[in-house]
Parts: structure tokens; sequence; C-alpha cells
């Protein structure tokens, strides 16, 4: 999972977040995003928002019902969490997101699925409500669940909670762990040696066996492994390299770093799904040996 791989599929990916599970167009499709179109335009009319509402060529619908001109506006690859709860147009309240009715997730990740979330956010800025009328496409899509049936136009009201840069991630999970680097750089890249060993560093050009674990900070196991690494060559990622050039034979440590020295916008396998969440910061455990 360290290595370097070609992100396939992620200009599929933003597609797919934007249109949610719908696929290419078809009759149907079409039909029914004028069937969403119409019963949305009645609603408007129907409760006195036709004065309120902004459209968007994306096809969101949007206004804001609390403003906070203060707060912070949403940037790539920063961790917005918000509150969100759906609603069929008949006022029926569904299940947008089964977990919880709050969710984080990386400005222009693409990880929700649901297409009026990752355009709507754009909208908001901390502390600021919005509800958000969405065509199926940028809901649910052409799927059903129980509670929503297939090509349902979907009533979205969205709180933006708080903002996290990759950097606040780090520093708060530092914070919560009890870390003291014993090294971090000006790109955040932090070490935590967790023995003691004498001798010099690796530096470049040592061929070595590197034992790891890579998490992400909320503790999650993504992958662990041996393998063989000569640093300072091409074919792992950054933020990997430089911890293990820091390192010497034998010792062991936690290394910490933003996506930008790791999978920037994410890594993903032949079916399109993500094997590393975009803009991720991450923490490997690693043992030189």
């Amino acid at each position: 999972m360290i290595r370097k791989y070609f992100k396939i599929g992620v200009f599929a990916m933003v597609a797919l977040g934007m249109v949610s599970c719908m696929k290419d167009l078809d009759t149907n499709d079409e039909k029914k995003i004028e069937e969403n179109e119409a019963a949305l335009n009645k609603y408007i009319l129907d409760s006195a928002l036709t004065d309120k509402v902004t459209r968007e060529t994306t096809g969101l619908i949007h206004y804001k019902t609390v403003t906070n001109p203060a707060g912070t506006a949403a940037k790539t690859g920063d961790e917005a969490s918000v509150r969100a709860t759906a609603y069929l147009l008949n006022g029926k309240k569904v299940t947008l997101f089964p977990k919880d009715t709050i969710v984080a997730f990386p400005i222009d990740g693409f990880l929700t699925g649901f297409g009026g979330v990752e355009l709507g956010i754009k909208t908001l800025k901390t502390g600021e409500k919005g509800t958000f009328l969405l065509r199926f496409y940028l809901a649910y899509g052409s799927g059903s669940t129980s509670e929503i049936p297939a090509y349902s136009p979907i009533k979205l009201e969205m709180e933006f909670l708080k903002i996290r840069t990759e950097i606040q991630q780090i520093n708060e999970y530092m914070e919560a762990k009890q870390y003291t680097p014993s090294e971090r750089t000006s790109d955040n890249l932090v070490l935590i040696r967790t023995n003691t060993v004498t001798g010099d560093t690796l530096g470049s050009g040592k061929s070595v066996n590197v034992k790891y674990v890579l998490r992400y900070l909320d503790g999650t196991k993504v992958d662990e492994g041996t393998i063989p690494h000569t640093t300072n060559t091409s074919g792992t990622i950054a933020g990997f390299d430089r911890a293990v050039r820091k390192m010497r034979k034998n010792e062991k440590a936690i290394t910490i770093f933003p996506s930008a020295l790791g999978y920037g916008k994410g890594q993903m396998n032949s079916q399109g799904a993500f094997t590393i969440r975009p803009y991720a910061p991450l923490q490997f455990e690693l043992e030189i040996l």
C-alpha cells in the first residue's frame, strides 16, 4: 500500500460524485429529470420560496437559513463536519447517511456519494445553515431504499459545523495521543522515535527491510507488512521514504504526515473504489529490520 500507483479513475470519480449513483443519461433518466424539475418548481412555488432560492448550473437549488459572514469557507482538502437531515418533498424525513446525521468528509474528496452535499458545502461558511433542493442525481440517484423511492428529489437541510485543515487534524491527533515529536519538518512530516538506537541515520541509498503498519488518524488500519526499500529512490510515497531515511538500523518510530507527502487526492483500485481516502493525513508505525 505504500507503493505509488497511477491514480486511476479520479476524474471519473469526480463525475460520479456529482451525479451520485446515476449512470449515463438515457431516455428514462431525462424523463425523470423533467419530473424532478416539475416537482421541485411546484414545491418552491407552494412554499413561497421563489425569491429566496439560488439556482446553479450544476442543478443545485439552495437558500441559506442561517448566515455567518465571519465563518470560514470550504477549501479543497480540508475536513468539513456537517449535520445533514433529508426529507422527501412530502415532508417525510428519510435517512441519507445511515450511521449518523453528523458526517465529516474532505472538501472535493467526493467520498459522501451525494453530489448535493459535495456541492452544497461550497455555498456555506462555518456556522451557517442551508436548505438544498436536489434532483435525484444530486441525491440518492436512480437507486432506492425502504424510505426513498428511486429517482426521488430530496430536500436536504445542512449545517456547516466546523472545518479542520490537515495540519489541525495532525496537531489534534498528536495532542490526544500525547506524542512528543523527535523531529518535525517545515512541511509537517513528524517523526516520533519509540526506542533508542545509536549510530548514523540511514540517509540516501541504503537498502533495508521495513516493517510497517499504516493507519488513518482515526485509528483505522489500512495496511501492514514488511517490504524491502532502498532509500531516496522512486517507488514509494515521499513521507514514508523521508521518514525511513531519518531512522537507524533496528530503530522503531511513528511518523505522521499530510496527504501532500502521501497520496494526495487518494488512491483507487481498478473497480474505482478508494483504497486510500483523498486528502488523508496518515500515520505509519515503522521498524527498520
